[in-house]
């Protein structure tokens, strides 16, 4: 129910746009929550767009958080709009709503909707792929992005069950006391902000300005410790001019001249990555971005088939959604045979481009990576929404990229440490130790990109990239909400806001 102050305010606002007044105010981050208002369910992935070149998305429970501009005009709104919802405007001028209901959209069958009717689903699939190069691919293009990475490790089973040992102080005693040490749960957030230069919507760099990283330094370095501890138990207790010789089965997997060696190679190592860790930081980042974008269905190098091979899917057009000009078909596929993919996508009516598309596993084990001589890595669940919105030279971008994937990973193998001597008389090998490492665990991995304000470059632009290493890190222990007060980025959601690392 409308208030006489909310109403006068909206008086105000249309008054001050007649007069083309313009306000200052202070920047500031307005916070709010979109709902269906026939069943008070929050509407994830709404646009938000509330300047000419900036905007933002809801997370997945329907909030979005945005930075006030500090100077604000009379023309100025808050536009939302959401496949199926009628489009809401607020004046800037207003105080924004904690929140926002949105109300369904219902849409008469338009004539142009009744000829393509007469298409068939398979008619329609075609006419996207002779219409891929049109819709979307482009030249060279730099866009700013906001990834999000978050990670949790779950282990099941940690254990190495010696079976033999000829080394006193080398017993089942000393591996428990290094395995307790390895917690069972891990868990890992990543935030990064940066400028991508990208070719065809395709693999592409990025130029970090600033990231944020929550991930307890006892969990990533326990495995590491457990490693030294067992390093240091062997060098207590063998010659300092023994070599060792391991082995897992009838393969043989490593021989080094002495542990010493393998001590120094390591600590080495451990120098060397603190040297390269702003380095690592943005080549990881560039890597989640590659992989993401070039997955998508209009490139060569996408495992997902459903266009490439429409012959292996059998799609169903189930129905149409509103896009704010225009309308979608909804089709739905599924796999004919051993295929890997199912989903929805939303194509629109007019120029045949998908504009959404929801993709997930087909399977139980979505992929299976090995499970032989008792080593296990398989892709359980995967899935994947993608965003398009129409930008430069009338084509569709990237607007947002979500994965979802959970795995599996178990060794069950048993392994032998051989400690051998030459300088010694009679038998070269002095000591052994058998044992069977058993793991299992499961890993559950979300990353999320949003992609805004893309412009047109120049080749020479992409190719003379430097990237840099200047850019901001800050270490948490928990999340902190205001290390992205200057910047629009995607809201996390509750459970992301709760992560706390205690070392």
């Amino acid at each position: 129910m409308r208030t006489k102050y909310s109403i006068k305010l909206r008086f105000v606002c249309v008054l001050l746009l007649l007069l083309g007044v313009v306000f200052k105010s202070d920047a500031q981050k307005v916070s709010a929550k979109l709902l269906n208002k026939e069943n008070n369910e929050p509407i994830p992935f709404a646009s938000i767009q509330f300047s000419e070149k900036e905007g933002t998305m809801s997370n997945e429970e329907g909030s979005f958080e945005f930075l006030k501009p500090e100077r604000i005009t009379v023309k100025d709104s808050l536009e939302i709009f959401s496949m199926g919802f009628k489009t809401k405007k607020l004046c800037l001028l207003d105080p924004i709503p904690d929140i926002i209901y949105l109300n369904t959209e219902i849409f008469p069958i338009a004539p142009v909707v009744l000829t393509n009717d007469k298409m068939t689903v398979n008619e329609i699939i075609d006419k996207v792929k002779r219409n891929l190069a049109k819709n979307y691919l482009t030249s060279y293009t730099k866009v700013q992005v906001f990834i999000r990475e978050t990670y949790k490790q779950q282990f099941n089973e940690f254990r190495f069950d010696l079976k033999n040992s000829t080394i006193d102080n080398i017993d089942q005693d000393l591996f428990d006391s290094i395995i307790n040490k390895i917690p069972d749960k891990f868990t890992s957030l990543i935030e990064s902000y940066g400028d991508a230069y990208l070719y065809d919507n395709s693999a592409g760099k990025i130029q970090l300005i600033k990231a944020m990283i929550i991930q307890s330094k006892h969990q990533k370095s326990s495995v590491k410790r457990v490693q030294n501890d067992f390093l240091q138990a062997l060098r207590d207790n063998t010659r300092p001019d023994s070599y060792l010789i391991i082995k897992s089965g009838v393969l043989r997997l490593d021989k080094t001249e002495s542990i010493d060696s393998i001590v120094n190679q390591t600590n080495t190592m451990t120098k060397e990555e603190v040297k390269k860790k702003r380095l690592t930081t943005q080549k990881r980042r560039n890597n989640v971005l590659n992989k993401l974008v070039e997955n998508l269905f209009f490139n060569k190098k996408a495992s997902m088939d459903f266009l490439s091979k429409p012959g292996r899917y059998r799609f169903v057009k189930i129905g149409y959604e509103e896009l704010k000009n225009g309308l979608a078909y909804v089709i739905e596929f599924k796999p004919k045979g051993s295929s890997k993919y199912k989903g929805k996508l939303y194509i629109n009516t007019t120029d045949f481009a998908i504009v959404k598309s929801e993709v997930q596993g087909a399977k139980k084990i979505f992929n299976k990576h090995i499970n032989i001589f008792g080593i296990k890595a398989n892709d359980l669940t995967y899935k994947n929404t993608v965003f398009f919105k129409k930008e430069i030279d009338d084509r569709y971008h990237i607007k947002y990229i979500r994965t979802e994937t959970t795995q599996e990973v178990g060794i069950n193998r048993p392994f032998q440490i051989i400690e051998k001597n030459k300088y010694v008389k009679g038998r070269n090998t002095q000591n052994k130790v058998s044992l069977r490492m058993i793991i299992s665990m499961h890993n559950h991995d979300v990353k999320e990109i949003v992609f805004k304000q893309p412009k047109a470059i120049f080749e020479s632009e992409y190719k003379d990239l430097k990237q840099k290493n200047d850019f901001k890190i800050g270490r948490f222990n928990a999340y902190d909400k205001n290390f992205w007060n200057e910047y629009n980025i995607l809201t996390p959601k509750k459970a992301i806001r709760q992560i706390s690392i205690e070392e």
